[in-house]
């Protein structure tokens, strides 16, 4: 996998062990998003984690922060981020599978914004 492919499942799995663990994601994720300069990525990804969390239909399953395969619904994560990234038609399909129809379209907000800061400069 793509260096930045690693990344949005590892940042996943660090705010789900930091919400399980009753620390903060912000500051566990904060430094990670800096060294990779997506710093303005940060909050929006914080929300969409938290969408996911609140609004989403069923369990997901996340992997220690440093397994090395992803599951299933790590994947879905992925082509949330992955379709904000390239502005994909289908963003808001994929956060209707992810979330509420009620949050859908604050999820795909939030993943956009994600994708957006993610962009490589030009």
């Amino acid at each position: 996998m793509a260096d930045d492919d690693i990344f949005v499942p590892s940042a996943a799995r660090t705010w789900v062990f930091a919400v399980r663990n009753a620390r903060c994601p912000q500051a566990m994720l904060r430094s990670g998003f800096t060294v990779r300069r997506v710093g303005a990525a940060l909050l929006p990804f914080l929300c969409s984690m938290t969408l996911i969390d609140r609004y989403g239909y069923g369990t997901m399953r996340f992997a220690a922060v440093r397994y090395s395969n992803v599951s299933d619904d790590e994947a879905r994560i992925l082509t949330l981020f992955g379709a904000a990234q390239k502005g994909d038609p289908r963003l808001i399909r994929i956060a209707t599978s992810l979330v509420s129809d009620e949050m859908a379209m604050q999820l795909a907000g939030a993943a956009s914004k994600v994708g957006a800061a993610m962009l490589p400069a030009n």
